[in-house]
């Protein structure tokens, strides 16, 4: 057997052990019981109590009462399931409260006493959002390299192939917002486009409803300038995968995988990785 072939045999059995410890991976997560929970961030006060009503005080919003509650009432973080009217304890109090009032997946493990050990946190898209079928992309505040995010965008947004990009925002279902700076919830309101000083640092993607401006999904890339089109794919990819999460048993595998942390696995899971 010649040396060029030996090397490619040995390759070839390389690729397929990286795979099936990938698969094997995936499934000790399975096997260990991490998985996903849907629910809204609230308090034990008011979930005792089916919500807020009895609790909130003149002008304060829902995530204002939560927070409330647990700063000055001594109540915990929860996660309330609706669906199935389960009240589910959180061993991480610290994690939720950027999160109060809001839905979320969490990614965890539930214990013996019905509470969840939290991994990750991230807010869960609205319904509405999976039957949206335009887009338009929107970089109006971006100088120099953030340019280059809208035909990022653009490119991958037509690979997806599940949005038909429209060129008028007034007519989409959704807006992807790009920026060098944070999104202030405006987009809706404010008088042109955004005014403040930009350093291309960091690239923010939000996905907008044109009709309020709220911010439906949020992430960013730290990548810096010349980076912006990797940190645009980025983003969309990881928006991509939030979206079709709930579409198969495979997309939801792969969304527990990629917001796990380390503590959550027990010793090797792939004997012959590495060898």
């Amino acid at each position: 057997m010649s040396s060029w072939l030996a090397a490619s045999l040995r390759m070839g059995r390389g690729i397929v052990g990286v795979a099936a410890c990938a698969l094997f991976g995936a499934l000790s997560l399975a096997a260990q019981g991490e998985q996903m929970f849907k629910g809204e961030i609230t308090d034990s006060e008011c979930a005792a109590l089916r919500g807020h009503a009895t609790t909130l005080e003149k002008g304060e919003t829902n995530a204002h009462c939560t927070i409330a509650c647990v700063k000055k009432m001594g109540a915990k973080y929860v996660l309330f399931d609706p669906e199935n009217e389960i009240v589910y304890p959180l061993d991480d109090q610290k994690m939720p409260e950027a999160f109060a009032a809001q839905y979320v997946v969490i990614i965890g493990f539930l214990d013996k006493a019905g509470a969840i050990h939290v991994d990750d946190i991230v807010r869960d898209l609205p319904p509405s959002v999976k039957h949206v079928k335009s887009v338009a992309i929107v970089c109006d505040a971006c100088p120099r390299g953030m340019a280059k995010a809208r035909l990022a965008a653009f490119q991958q947004l037509v690979n997806w192939n599940r949005f038909a990009v429209v060129p008028n925002p007034r007519n989409a279902d959704l807006i992807f917002l790009f920026s060098a700076n944070s999104y202030l919830g405006d987009y809706g309101t404010r008088d042109g486009p955004d005014q403040r000083p930009v350093s291309v640092d960091i690239t923010y993607m939000n996905v907008v409803d044109p009709h309020t401006g709220e911010s439906l999904w949020g992430g960013s890339r730290q990548l810096g300038s010349l980076f912006v089109p990797k940190a645009t794919r980025d983003l969309i990819a990881e928006f991509r995968e939030q979206l079709e999460m709930d579409e198969s048993s495979v997309g939801r595998q792969l969304f527990v995988q990629s917001h796990r942390i380390p503590k959550a696995a027990e010793g090797p899971v792939c004997q012959t990785c590495g060898k």
